[in-house]
């Protein structure tokens, strides 16, 4: 007997930008092909209307590239800044590759991660 859809619960939550993550990694050529710091192309989203509209985005970037490294479609993390374009707003964003996002914590921060701005092990938030 075949599976119905997935619960409500375990849906992913709209919008889902795997795509515009995707763009920025394949326009620097590729998984693989980032600069010396681990940055892949820079792209642009234009023409949205208020801040609460750039951040309902931003926070996509951030949980899309969050799901497609937990569930290994791509190894990245997401770098996106939100800025006024006249009476709208637009955000830059750029994929980052985790293994040179790692390195670049180690050598700042040290091996502890308990002297890390964020701690992934530490309960409780920050």
């Amino acid at each position: 007997m075949p599976r119905g859809p997935a619960p409500a619960w375990r849906r992913r939550k709209e919008p889902v930008v795997d795509d515009w993550i995707m763009a920025s990694v394949n326009a620097a050529g590729g998984p693989g092909k980032h600069d010396a710091s681990g940055h892949y192309a820079l792209l642009v989203i234009k023409g949205l209307a208020d801040r609460d509209e750039a951040e309902e985005w931003h926070d996509a970037l951030n949980r899309c590239a969050h799901w497609m490294h937990r569930n290994k479609v791509i190894s990245v993390s997401m770098s996106a800044t939100i800025k006024r374009d006249g009476s709208k707003y637009l955000i830059e964003f750029r994929a980052i590759d985790k293994v040179a996002a790692r390195a670049y914590v180690m050598k700042k921060y040290g091996p502890d991660p308990s002297k890390w701005p964020y701690d992934p092990r530490r309960r409780g938030g920050a």
